[in-house]
């Protein structure tokens, strides 16, 4: 039996997350690909494996299944406006 550890809900990953970490999330829930991503974003593929990496760590995400519930969590989502982040 497979215990999944990811006990994030929508809205902290919301807020954990950076706006672009949250882009690029979206886009891996609707299933466009790496290249397809970085291409939109107007980043470089190594910036998207960057931004990869950084949900990666924020999340706790340490297995496939994890990645898959993050992931899901979004794929009907519609549309997300996600909204700026202002540090003062």
């Amino acid at each position: 039996m497979t215990i999944v550890r990811f006990r994030e809900t929508r809205k902290s990953i919301i807020e954990i997350l950076s706006n672009r970490e949250m882009e690029v999330l979206l886009r891996l829930a609707k299933g466009e690909s790496r290249k397809s991503i970085s291409e939109q974003l107007g980043i470089s593929v190594l910036t998207y494996d960057e931004h990869r990496k950084n949900i990666k760590q924020k999340l706790r995400l340490r297995t496939q299944a994890d990645w898959a519930s993050a992931i899901v969590l979004f794929r009907n989502s519609g549309s997300i406006t996600v909204k700026k982040k202002i540090d003062k």
